[in-house]
């Protein structure tokens, strides 16, 4: 009877370690197959310049303002305190907008983008506290589109993956922040202008989005195994 108990023991636990590997296979290995999807290659690559550009203009406008002799207006409204404010609106709305039915979430996540892009790459141009503070309230409010990734994330690779997808964007956007304000400082010690981080992350925020919109424009050569998701069509 103890030898019994043993291997029913040992049974069980056999069968517990398979269905553990076998959770962490299917787990492991679904998580690689992401990158076989070259849309969501092409989003892995668009969030590794988005957030080092959102994150450049909390970091350069200090400096800017005091160029422009602006300290006065800013002290009283801060023009950062401008893009959190509007960027808590920002996300609620266009989540909204994207919930309409005759919406597409995909559409709004790209517009969004191009504004962003653009805002950022004309701040260095506005040299008036109005016109920093209009250009700052469209970065905040485009940014809300962080609150689609999600949804985006999980048009594009499917529920089943979303977990796994959704790590790997934020961990690029986490690589983005990372690495956006040392190379925006590194351009400002060679160029000793604000603007140039502007333009130069800018510009590369801009291929990373440009990239996004053409990607399903594509024709593939092999047709996937995978069903191509309707949703994530522009």
């Amino acid at each position: 009877m103890y030898a019994l108990c043993i291997l029913k023991t040992v049974s069980r636990l056999t069968v517990t370690i398979r269905k553990g590997f076998g959770v962490w296979y299917s787990s492991y290995f679904g998580a690689s197959s992401l990158f076989t999807n070259r849309i969501f290659l092409a989003f892995v690559f668009w969030a590794l310049f988005a957030y080092s550009s959102f994150v450049i203009p909390f970091i350069h406008l200090p400096e800017i303002v005091k160029q422009y002799s602006l300290s006065t207006q800013n002290d009283i409204f801060p023009l950062t305190s401008i893009i959190a404010i509007v960027h808590i609106f920002g996300k609620v709305i266009l989540g909204i907008i994207s919930d309409l039915p005759c919406i597409s979430t995909w559409n709004v996540f790209l517009i969004a983008n191009f504004t962003l892009v653009i805002c950022i790459l004309i701040l260095p141009l506005m040299h008036t506290y109005l016109g920093l503070a209009i250009v700052c309230a469209l970065i905040g409010f485009s940014s809300g589109y962080f609150s689609l990734m999600p949804v985006v994330t999980e048009d594009l690779v499917g529920i089943k993956h979303l977990a796994n997808a959704y790590g790997i964007i934020i961990c690029a956007n986490g690589i983005s922040a990372l690495l956006g304000p040392p190379f925006a400082g590194w351009i400002y010690d060679i160029t000793q202008k604000y603007d140039y981080s502007f333009y130069i992350c800018g510009l590369l925020y801009m291929v990373g989005t440009i990239i996004l919109l053409i990607q399903p424009c594509i024709p593939k050569k092999e047709q996937s195994a995978e069903k191509p998701i309707d949703s994530a069509q522009v």
